[in-house]
């Protein structure tokens, strides 16, 4: 049995051109983990030759990854569902049908959790598995193998041809500990790289899985619920790992926030520095959970960056979306964190629910005051399995436009934003936001003399001179 998992290319985005394009189309690029994990197990607990194809990463178009799914020959192919870039992943089940109807496509990715009936509908789609697939996959993988069709229906989280009106059980893993670390020699891991690290290449782990908070604009795939933690001699063993099996030492901790129990954080700390192993990694914080004795020890573990999703510069705000961040706090603690060398970088949005036009430039001009050394500004749109986005239905605000899109993936979400109608006027400010936080001197000066990386700077500096030209043209449409 030969199994191939398949990471599309990224060629038709759901929102057509905008700033984030632009902005991520040079930032690096990431190794598709969950794909990754879920081969680990399928190589542990089957006897299946596992292939992974990161299409986007490697550059393939749509006809290149049908010459390849022509060549290797699967018997299976997993494909990863975004919903960001679904007529992507539908084309490439429509290609791996054509190449051969025979070949078993299952689909999978956070676009099935929210459209599980809408995907098992896809002519080209045979099974669709919701939430976390490493053992289900492989139950699944193992039951292909033994032609064992009828058993595969009692797949909690899988929805077939047969029982397209299923509601699937999200597979949750508790003990994540369980888990062998991700394949990461099934692709080139010399490719993946970050505009942010100090050397490339770089890798991205996952120590944790859910986040105990409820911000009325995250979905709810992980947002709410329990968090599950992988103990900090696992962390670091596979820290370890990576290191002396790949000579990786750039580090990115994809957790929805990696910092959430502190006596865990201290000790993944202290595990690395007992063992010496020199690495730099980047997290994601809350700026109200860290204190000046956890950010030393961070740092002395190697912390290079902590990203804080502060959102909004307006305290009224705060408590609209649930995030209910002290910005007094927030600034004091920014503040420690880039006192301490380590480099901050924060999130925010324009457009959110209620939001007037003074707070609007409030945002601009709070993330102007702190000691940011850098910034990502975007346009809040509502998603699926978010707070807002039930609300706005129920409002009356605006029809189920993303559904709209789902049965239609060809064409394109004209307007995203909350009202329907800001989508020119909040890119426009996304583009001025951008130029006016970056092209300071009293921002400039000081990044330069901070910088731990030549290479690094360069990058970002040729990086700048091509997404800021299009970034103040307003080249969006």
């Amino acid at each position: 049995m030969k199994v191939l998992l398949l990471y599309p290319p990224r060629e038709y985005y759901i929102f057509g051109i905008t700033p984030h394009v632009y902005i991520e189309a040079d930032a690096g690029n990431y190794p598709p983990i969950g794909m990754l994990y879920i081969a680990s197990y399928l190589q542990k607990y089957s006897d299946t030759e596992v292939i992974v194809l990161d299409a986007y990463t490697e550059k393939l178009s749509h006809s290149g990854v049908k010459n390849f799914v022509s060549q290797i020959k699967p018997d299976i192919v997993g494909i990863y569902f975004s919903t960001y870039y679904l007529y992507d992943s539908i084309l490439v089940a429509k290609n791996v049908k054509e190449v051969n109807k025979e070949i078993i496509t299952i689909a999978g990715g956070p676009h099935t959790v929210f459209y599980p009936k809408e995907t098992i509908q896809i002519p080209e789609v045979d099974y669709v598995m919701v939430g976390e697939a490493e053992k289900s996959f492989t139950e699944f993988v193992n039951y292909i193998t033994k032609k064992d069709f009828r058993s595969i229906e009692n797949i909690s989280n899988v929805v077939t041809k047969n029982n397209p009106d299923k509601i699937p059980n999200r597979a949750r893993i508790e003990n994540l500990d369980e888990l062998p670390f991700p394949s990461r020699e099934l692709l080139n891991y010399r490719k993946y790289c970050s505009i942010l690290a100090k050397k490339n290449p770089i890798t991205v782990m996952v120590t944790s899985r859910g986040c105990p908070y409820k911000c009325y604009f995250c979905s709810n795939i992980e947002s709410g619920q329990k968090v599950r933690y992988r103990s900090a001699k696992n962390v670091v063993d596979e820290i370890q790992y990576v290191v002396e099996k790949f000579g990786i030492y750039d580090f990115l901790f994809f957790d929805e926030l990696f910092t959430s129990n502190r006596h865990r954080t201290m000790a993944i700390c202290d595990e690395i520095i007992r063992r010496g192993i020199k690495v730099r990694w980047h997290c994601r914080s809350r700026a109200d959970v860290l204190d000046e004795e956890m950010v030393k020890k961070m740092k002395k573990a190697g912390c290079r960056l902590i990203q804080f999703g502060i959102e909004t510069g307006s305290q009224r705000l705060q408590k609209v979306i649930n995030k209910n961040l002290n910005l007094e706090k927030v600034n004091q603690v920014v503040k420690m964190v880039y006192d301490n060398g380590i480099y901050t970088y924060a999130d925010f949005m324009f457009g959110l629910p209620t939001e007037t036009e003074e707070e609007t430039k409030q945002t601009l001009e709070f993330a102007k005051s702190l000691k940011l050394d850098y910034v990502s500004f975007g346009m809040f749109h509502p998603i699926p399995g978010s707070v807002f986005y039930d609300e706005g239905l129920k409002e009356g605000r605006f029809t189920d436009f993303w559904l709209e899109y789902v049965k239609n993936p060809q064409s394109v979400i004209e307007d995203h934003s909350w009202t329907r109608k800001d989508r020119k006027k909040y890119h426009d400010y996304i583009a001025e936001a951008y130029k006016k936080f970056y092209l300071r001197l009293s921002y400039i000066i000081p990044h330069f003399f901070r910088l731990d990386s030549i290479l690094q700077y360069k990058w970002q500096i040729i990086s700048g001179f091509k997404v800021f030209p299009k970034l103040i043209l307003r080249q969006f449409r």
